[in-house]
């Protein structure tokens, strides 16, 4: 084997390495979508034993046509996303360094383009950028590591960000919060009608949100930028 051909091969085979470790499970092979599919019921259903870069989908993935909302757990560095109130997958993420904090908060994606150009970090690429607040915040492809790492986006694996991308409509919501508890929920400013599209139970978050937030709390979305300095856009 020439030596060319051998070095072609050898980034092929690297290429394909790479790649499988980055996405156990693609959606199951539809109209929209392609990939290998793998069902994850029954097992980590939480995602804690994926490693930075992975994401999986359920066997349900493509079960209904309602609109999908993404919560975004901070302490984890991990994403659920939900359909009718039903997880139907999980992934790893990377949010903003200190200093650089991704907001609480409850973020309907505000508009999408399928290649941005960061005007603040050197025109950086954001693949598969999907805008949550006027401040440079947004869901994008990126470098996804053991934690946080980015400038206050919301970093995706590659593969993870186009398939999100092609399901999601303007208007769908995102929610970022600390946790996935009850009360922290509540201080994102999920309410009784949000609750349920996450999988939470809207009758606690509605009680709990009573008693963290002050009566006339604005959602902490809308606070969210005023008080940071602009991030990634």
């Amino acid at each position: 084997m020439s030596n060319h051909r051998y070095r072609a091969t050898l980034l092929a085979a690297c290429a394909s390495v790479f790649f499988a470790g980055h996405a156990v499970a693609g959606l199951p092979a539809g109209d929209r979508y392609t990939g290998a599919y793998e069902s994850t019921q029954g097992a980590d259903e939480d995602g804690l034993s994926l490693r930075a870069g992975q994401f999986t989908w359920f066997a349900d993935a493509q079960q209904g046509s309602g609109p999908v909302t993404l919560l975004v757990n901070l302490q984890t560095q991990r994403g659920y996303l939900y359909r009718d109130g039903r997880r139907i997958a999980v992934t790893t993420l990377s949010t903003g360094l200190p200093g650089h904090d991704t907001p609480i908060g409850v973020f309907p994606i505000m508009g999408k383009e399928p290649m941005h150009h960061s005007r603040k970090y050197d025109n950086a690429p954001m693949p598969f950028m999907q805008r949550l607040t006027n401040w440079g915040h947004a869901l994008h492809a990126g470098l996804v590591r053991n934690g946080p790492a980015s400038h206050g986006c919301v970093r995706l694996p590659s593969e993870f960000a186009r398939q999100l991308y092609s399901m999601t409509r303007p208007g769908d919501l995102v929610v970022i919060s600390q946790d996935d508890s009850v009360a922290a929920l509540a201080r994102a400013g999920v309410d009784g009608q949000i609750a349920p599209l996450v999988g939470a139970p809207a009758e606690e978050v509605q009680r709990m949100a009573a008693s963290v937030l002050p009566p006339g709390y604005p959602d902490p979305g809308q606070l969210a930028g005023g008080a940071m300095r602009p991030t990634a856009y």
